[in-house]
């Protein structure tokens, strides 16, 4: 038997065999090119770590996080389109009409997406939240009203835990908008609110005095980004006046950096004879 021949009698079985070859070849390209995705967003996590920015053990969970999520999402669009576009070229070949096929599937595919279109736009936005890094594990969001500490980010649900330890489960698509604390740097933002008898620029003195000590200490010159900036004045009436500080600090670090100058502040004021307006009197005020 010549080659012609054998190529003439065995046509349809090499077009089968090329096509099933040329599949799988695509899908390992198209996973290596994954791969190298994945390793760019590792480089990127990584530099946030060595920035400091980011407590270690939240920056490995969300990198791993992010890198599974991605890597799933672009390996299983990868082989479900490699699949289909290698059966239905193999069904043509059999000599099967595939156009009968795929106006079935057609009709299938919108009477199941119409059915599950809440749950095909909770993955839709899952994958936006993850590819976009609007959010992720460790980060203190607000969605809605809830507020807490993420502790999961799935393709269909977010899991986040509030300060009551209760977890709650926030379907991705219904989220409309979300504010996050933990990204690139917060705000301790903290009111002193003293007695009108004392003196403005006393006060603000030995605040910017304790703010500045406190960010030249070791324990806390990490977390301090910046020296405080004291507004001023936020209110005055006839019983108090109010001042206002902020402090630029590490992500989910302006709440332990408030109670820590609220203390040395106190301290301060009462080495100074500064009286802070009693509860008696900001019940009055108010």
């Amino acid at each position: 038997m010549s080659l012609t021949n054998f190529i003439a009698e065995w046509s349809t079985l090499i077009s089968i065999l090329v096509i099933l070859v040329s599949a799988i070849v695509l899908k390992l390209a198209l996973g290596i090119a994954s791969k190298r995705i994945v390793k760019t967003i590792v480089s990127g996590v990584q530099r946030v770590k060595q920035d400091e920015r980011m407590d270690a053990v939240l920056a490995e969970q969300r990198l791993t996080q992010r890198t599974k999520t991605i890597a799933s999402v672009l390996d299983n669009f990868a082989t479900w389109a490699i699949a289909i576009t290698a059966l239905v070229m193999t069904l043509s070949e059999l000599g099967i009409n595939v156009g009968a096929l795929i106006a079935v599937s057609t009709v299938l595919g919108a009477a199941i997406g119409f059915g599950a279109q809440s749950l095909v736009k909770d993955i839709l936005s899952g994958i936006f939240i993850v590819f976009e890094d609007q959010y992720g594990v460790g980060d203190w969001v607000e969605i809605g009203s809830v507020s807490g500490e993420v502790e999961r980010v799935g393709l269909r649900v977010t899991e986040v835990r509030d300060i009551h330890g209760t977890l709650w489960f926030v379907r991705n698509g219904e989220i409309i908008q979300v504010g996050n604390a933990s990204q690139e740097w917060a705000a301790a933002l903290l009111d002193f609110p003293f007695a009108y008898e004392n003196d403005v620029d006393q006060v603000q003195k030995i605040i910017q005095d304790t703010a500045n000590r406190m960010r030249k200490s070791k324990q806390w010159s990490r977390d301090m980004l910046a020296d405080a900036d004291i507004w001023g004045m936020q209110h005055v009436s006839g019983e108090q006046f109010v001042v206002r500080v902020s402090i630029k600090t590490l992500p989910n670090r302006q709440w332990a950096v408030s109670r820590e100058l609220r203390k040395l502040c106190k301290q301060a004021f009462d080495s100074n004879n500064i009286n802070l307006l009693s509860a008696t009197k900001i019940n009055m005020a108010k």
